[in-house]
């Protein structure tokens, strides 16, 4: 299932809605935390305490942070299940790249072809 999750993404046409949603979550929170809970009010009347600025505040925005994510991937675990035609196989980037390519040749040029080999000891084979 963690393989699948992690090699899956949204398809392009169905992906802009997902991060709506998960933007609409992250306002609904902040909403709820800044106006709600009038923090805001809070702050600019002065009657925050330190407490309120210096861990509130910070958790507050951290929390967006989770709350956008945890939309976003709840989604796209539902949509792994319930509608896998919404989600699409990451192409394998397994295959080399010209440019790794070149590196390979020219440590294998400049260290030998034995540099991919592990060392042997020949000390503690003996032994």
């Amino acid at each position: 299932m963690l393989c699948l999750f992690r090699n899956t993404r949204f398809h392009p046409k169905f992906n802009p809605w997902m991060l709506a949603l998960s933007w609409l979550a992250v306002l609904f929170w902040l909403e709820f935390a800044f106006i709600e809970k009038e923090l805001v009010g809070k702050i600019f009347a002065g009657h925050a305490m330190l407490v309120d600025l210096v861990f509130g505040l910070p958790l507050v925005l951290a929390l967006a942070i989770v709350i956008y994510a945890m939309v976003y991937w709840t989604a796209k675990v539902i949509c792994i299940f319930a509608f896998p035609m919404l989600v699409e196989q990451v192409p394998d980037e397994a295959v080399p790249s010209e440019d790794q390519e070149q590196l390979i040749e020219e440590a294998e040029s400049q260290f030998g072809k034995d540099y991919w080999q592990k060392p042997q000891d020949d000390d503690k084979s003996s032994k």
